[in-house]
């Protein structure tokens, strides 16, 4: 979640994405509502020269890309791309034992503000959200877009002068600019959002959170919709899954890679329901080395097959392609083989079986 309790407009709005542009060392999940950064994943990443747009984005294969919409609102040099479907997600009984209890209360502080000033749960009304942000792992504070399905405009803006006075308690700073709302933090973060119809908003994040930063984010300029190198990676991501996600090669989170394994990008969505299922895939310089890499996962993954209700890995060009499936009695016995390791990364205390 948000770092910066004060910024609690903006972390209720943008609920856990805003969460994962601020840490500095992790990155993170939507509905096939997209978000983008493959371009700097495969553009920038690929070859310097590919990260200038095209004058029209390759069409998405049909049926995989639904709200390719937001693609026009996220920066074209963003780093890390991802999606959040979170009316989905709320529906998973994963969600609800293992991940939902911490993330709540941890964004407690700031929903309660948002309720009291505007007069409804956000959470109730939020369908799926995706971002495109860069500068992760960088000591600067990153910068990017989130846009945000399902917040009723007249409703949400309606409270803005309510939520103005409330955020001053925390040392904030709201201006309401028309349409366009901005936000700046006690310590000195910016973020501004403005609606681009009824129910979608979209939010800035860093610099350009100005009222002319706002402006242009909205008006599409600059983005990954003009990106045929982004939209072909992400018309083979599961965006339907419950968080999907492109990482761009050349983001400082690879910087430590094993192996001396260079990826141009990493991409693929994660599904949450009654159990997990991963789909992801690697790109890599050339279909050679994404083969010799498929080889000696396959031959790693034998060992541990049996702990998994599918692990496939092969080689698809340069992409190295693994898919994952796990059972939640299967998900159990791994918590409980490796204990508070896994049990942290996914929210938290499942070892021995019990939920938080």
């Amino acid at each position: 979640m948000v770092r910066n309790r004060s910024a609690w407009l903006v972390a209720a709005l943008a609920i856990g994405l805003t969460g994962g542009a601020c840490k500095k060392d992790e990155a993170k999940p939507a509905d096939k509502t997209p978000a983008g950064s493959a371009d700097k994943v495969a553009d920038k990443a690929a070859d310097p020269g590919m990260a200038k747009p095209v004058e029209k984005a390759a069409t998405p294969a049909p049926g995989v890309n639904a709200n390719a919409g937001d693609l026009a609102l996220l920066p074209l040099d963003s780093e890390v791309v991802m999606g959040l479907n979170w009316s989905q997600l709320q529906k998973s009984d994963l969600w609800t034992k293992l991940v939902a209890p911490k993330l709540m209360a941890s964004a407690q502080p700031g929903l309660e503000k948002f309720k009291a000033a505007c007069g409804f749960d956000p959470m109730q009304t939020i369908t799926s959200l995706s971002a495109g942000v860069k500068g992760i792992g960088d000591t600067a504070q990153p910068t990017g877009a989130f846009v945000v399905h399902g917040l009723d405009k007249a409703k949400t803006m309606g409270c803005m002068d309510k939520a103005k006075e409330e955020a001053k308690k925390d040392g904030s700073e709201v201006t309401i600019d028309g349409d366009i709302v901005l936000v700046k933090d006690a310590k000195g973060t910016n973020v501004g959002f403005t609606f681009t119809n009824d129910s979608t908003l979209l939010a800035v994040l860093g610099p350009a959170a100005t009222k002319e930063g706002v402006a242009e984010a909205a008006a599409g300029k600059g983005t990954l919709a003009t990106s045929a190198t982004f939209t072909e990676m992400y018309s083979k991501i599961n965006t339907q899954d419950s968080l999907w996600m492109l990482m761009n090669g050349n983001s400082k989170a690879f910087d430590k890679m094993p192996m001396g394994v260079k990826m141009k990008a990493l991409f693929g969505s994660l599904n949450v329901t009654d159990g997990l299922s991963l789909d992801v895939r690697a790109r890599l310089d050339s279909a050679d080395k994404a083969a010799e890499l498929a080889n000696m996962g396959k031959m790693q993954a034998q060992q541990a097959a049996k702990m998994f209700d599918k692990l496939d890995i092969s080689n698809d060009g340069a992409d190295v392609h693994v898919q994952v499936g796990l059972s939640q009695q299967k998900l159990q016995a791994l918590v409980q083989q490796f204990g508070g390791m896994l049990g942290g990364a996914m929210g938290g205390g499942m070892a021995g079986g019990t939920t938080p």
